[in-house]
């Protein structure tokens, strides 16, 4: 992103374009009282303010006032009017000028408001005589700039001019108004880019589940895995310590029947889900089985780990939900650390899931984020698997170009920089999916300037990782709001004339917006 520099003042001074705006000692002492008639938005404060105007005809900011109350009173007509009236008897006037910049903002004719604000949009363009602005100037002008460059798309342009307004005035409510459109923009231009790479992403064909007639559970070792049937993550770490205190190789045997259950007895659970007679406690036992697993760090099982894997979409909505994304590569990462090359053979494989490759993929960021002595065997296998994707072709069915945007995604977390240049080849041949990780100068730009976020994830034992799931997961937890967010209230247009703020008393709340007195703020 570029840096814009301010190359003038900025000040706080009330006094600042008296005489430009024609404020004598005696209007000044009345603006404040024609500011508040203004945001009051009664009808019958027109008439005072149009005998103020003919009282005050060398002063725009009455007429500013005029065009605010119109607003209030829903008058477009009028607003509109007032406007161009102001245009025309104070061409200089920047607030004038807003004005007029937000109603074409309004009427979606954005190819006019650089004719009112200057091609490049920068203040001291506008009015190159002068090298001191009033702090109000500065912070309305730049989030006109920003309604602009929200909605032509330029998000940089307008996080450019943010960053000002938010060294400026970070608690103004027109910095707040910024945020928001900069924010719709971006939501904007994410659902567009997501509509357009759908037409031509890249996806492998998965696996359609199968049916079995069975409904027989299998006959296990030990009878206290039916406490995994019947118990869902509230089955307390007293019945896990018994579970694991069990023989091993019995217990690992008795683990891996119960996911090959799931697998052979998919069609009878789903029934009884579609039937509603399964509830949250008898839905867990695939992700108490691979977690155990995990806990006893279960090598030889990775194959029927795989096995789970490799299953439908459908299969992994019944038994896994949020937990492929979100938790299951912790117990994988116990069992599957140091057998990278099965993991590499897995994402081979072809028609896996997008998640479930994408779970080994955590594995192998965690274990360069945990263990950094092994950060180059890491990138090694990244190297190789790019390779892969490389040399393969649609008709393998591997390539997922949502799988090798995520797969970037994680070596921007671990800083794989020494792989841009295979990484440009997979952009080069179209398959990334933008939308996920942007496209190939903004992964460069993040490579070049990694942030210091520790993208680190604790290792818990199976107790307290099931503690801390059901005491911070929104579906374990009412307390944790799970309503949506209506994206829509961020697009809906409710621009206003610009206000030019009277002088304001020492008392008066600051017009920066902050909340605070302004003696305590800009004063």
């Amino acid at each position: 992103m570029s840096i814009m520099e301010i190359n003038y003042n900025i000040t706080t001074d009330p006094n600042l374009l008296d005489k430009q705006n024609g404020i004598t000692p005696e209007l000044s002492r009345k603006l404040e009282w024609f500011h508040k008639l203004a945001l009051k938005g009664k009808r019958s404060s027109v008439q005072k303010l149009l005998d103020a105007i003919e009282r005050y005809p060398n002063n725009p900011q009455l007429k500013n006032y005029l065009s605010v109350l119109y607003g209030q009173l829903n008058d477009t007509k009028k607003m509109h009017e007032t406007n161009k009236w102001i245009m025309a008897e104070h061409p200089n006037y920047l607030f004038g000028k807003l004005n007029l910049a937000n109603e074409y903002f309004f009427k979606e004719e954005y190819h006019k408001m650089p004719e009112v604000l200057g091609t490049n949009m920068e203040l001291q363009s506008l009015y190159p005589d002068r090298d001191t602005f009033h702090l109000n100037e500065v912070i309305s002008y730049y989030k006109c700039a920003i309604l602009y460059y929200s909605a032509i798309g330029d998000i940089e342009q307008a996080e450019i001019r943010f960053d000002i307004m938010q060294e400026l005035s970070p608690d103004s409510e027109d910095t707040e108004m910024a945020w928001r459109h900069i924010y719709a923009a971006t939501m904007k231009a994410a659902q567009d880019r997501f509509e357009e790479e759908e037409k031509t992403k890249i996806s492998v064909t998965t696996r359609s589940q199968e049916f079995n007639n069975t409904k027989s559970a299998p006959n296990f070792n030990h009878e206290e895995i039916e406490w995994l049937y019947n118990h869902g993550l509230y089955i307390g770490e007293e019945k896990l310590n018994k579970i694991l205190s069990l023989p091993k190789d019995s217990l690992i045997n008795d683990l891996e029947l119960v996911l090959l259950d799931s697998i052979a007895r998919y069609g009878y659970f789903k029934k009884l889900a579609e039937e509603n007679r399964w509830d949250e406690e008898k839905t867990n036992f695939v992700i108490h089985a691979i977690y155990l697993l995990g806990e006893l760090e279960a090598t030889d099982s990775l194959e029927t780990i795989f096995d789970v894997l490799s299953q439908s979409d459908a299969y992994f909505e019944l038994f896994l939900g949020d937990f492929l994304t979100a938790a299951i590569w912790e117990p994988i990462y116990k069992i599957a650390a140091n057998d990278l090359e099965a993991c590499k053979e897995f994402i081979y494989t072809p028609g896996i899931d997008t998640y479930a490759r994408t779970t080994i993929m955590e594995v192998l960021e965690q274990l360069a984020l945990n263990h950094p002595e092994r950060r180059e065997e890491v990138l090694s296998w990244f190297r190789e698997v790019i390779e892969f994707f490389l040399d393969s072709s649609l008709e393998d069915n591997v390539i997922d170009s949502d799988l090798i945007a995520l797969m970037i995604c994680n070596l921007i977390d671990i800083n794989g920089a020494e792989l841009v240049p295979e990484i440009k080849q997979l952009f080069d041949r179209g398959l990334v999916s933008q939308g996920i990780c942007g496209n190939f100068k903004e992964v460069k730009k993040a490579f070049e300037r990694p942030d210091t976020y520790d993208k680190r994830r604790e290792l818990l034992p199976i107790a307290e990782r099931y503690e801390e799931i059901t005491a911070t997961w929104a579906g374990y937890n009412e307390k944790i709001s799970s309503s949506p967010i209506d994206y829509q209230d961020y697009f809906t247009p409710s621009v206003m004339p610009v206000r030019a703020e009277p002088k304001i008393g020492r008392n008066e709340p600051c017009p920066c917006g902050s909340g605070k007195k302004y003696k305590k703020c800009c004063l």
